[in-house]
């Protein structure tokens, strides 16, 4: 059975993502992060302005890769399994979300 995930790595995991985001976006203050515990995982899941989806994913998606890779590090090293959902305005009205 999986011990269960410390709220102070849940919180440090979102300001990681709140801060590496909003350095990057026009709409820093649009930004809205969520985390959320799943059956083996951590799911971030992502929400920015609309006009800011191409910072996000960068060209070639190089930058929405890069911050799955630190995810990736920061649940190595606290032994968790994280994934990230970026959840779009356009996808929440198509109802592709919940």
């Amino acid at each position: 059975m999986a011990k269960p995930i410390k709220m102070e790595i849940i919180d440090s995991l979102r300001g990681l993502v709140e801060h590496m985001v909003r350095e990057i976006v026009a709409h820093p203050a649009e930004v809205a992060v969520d985390v959320v515990p799943a059956s083996y995982r951590l799911v971030v899941e992502l929400r920015t302005n609309e006009d800011d989806v191409g910072y996000v994913i960068g060209q070639g998606g190089h930058v929405v890769t890069g911050v799955r890779s630190i995810l990736a590090a920061f649940g190595r090293k606290h032994g968790i399994h994280i994934t990230m959902d970026y959840v779009t305005e356009q996808e929440k009205r198509l109802g592709q979300v919940h």
